[in-house]
């Protein structure tokens, strides 16, 4: 999955030379919470959200940086991040969730030719997670342990066909240092028979009480 279809791409964008007033009114009326800094049209230069608007407000409130006569800065340079992480379209999502994970933002501007194209946000990462599970659709979700051995993959997807069942998704991650955890999720309101046929072909099928220790 790459960024390039999930960013944002009709943007609402303002100059360094924007009042505070104006980049909080434009935060507020397409209830978004950043908001990309450009010059000549599209080159990024920063970005401001709503997290630097407040806190331009309290340092104006407790004495901050005098930037004239109100005490606190006036416009959206005054007060824009400048150091930016940013993607390029072909970019994955991967390596956004990464980005993400490590550093403290909700949103990464994506650039190309130095020119900005969009940004994409954590809600944007959250809904293709959603859209690749297919949480929001009829389904259960299995566990099924396996050897980390793709023939053993290979195995659980020939036993889901022969048990004919509308499969939705299916995740594949480590399991320790030697196994697989196969997370399945199937379209049927009968999965009590989906679990015992798949543990009757010998496959680990996890239950709640696996994971619970009173």
């Amino acid at each position: 999955m790459f960024v390039g279809p999930r960013m944002k791409r009709d943007l609402v964008t303002v100059t360094p030379g924007a009042t505070l007033e104006e980049a909080a009114r434009l935060l507020t009326a397409h209830r978004i919470h950043h908001l990309p800094v450009v010059e000549e049209g599209s080159r990024l230069v920063g970005i401001v959200s709503d997290t630097n608007l407040r806190n331009a407000t309290l340092d104006g409130m407790f004495g901050g940086a005098d930037s004239g006569d109100s005490g606190r800065p006036v416009t959206v340079g005054g007060i824009m991040t400048r150091e930016l992480v940013t993607l390029s379209p072909g970019d994955t999502l991967d390596d956004a969730m990464l980005v993400f994970s490590q550093q403290r933002i909700g949103a990464l501007p994506v650039v190309e030719g130095g020119r900005l194209v969009g940004i994409v946000t954590k809600a944007d990462i959250l809904s293709a997670l959603l859209a690749t599970l297919d949480i929001g659709g009829l389904g259960v979700r299995i566990e099924v342990v396996l050897r980390r051995d793709v023939r053993e993959v290979t195995r659980l997807v020939a036993a889901l066909a022969d048990q004919d069942v509308e499969v939705r998704s299916l995740v594949l991650a480590l399991h320790g240092s030697d196994g697989y955890a196969a997370f399945i999720r199937v379209a049927t309101i009968d999965v009590a028979s989906v679990r015992d046929r798949l543990r009757q072909k010998g496959f680990a099928v996890g239950e709640l009480s696996d994971f619970y220790n009173p």
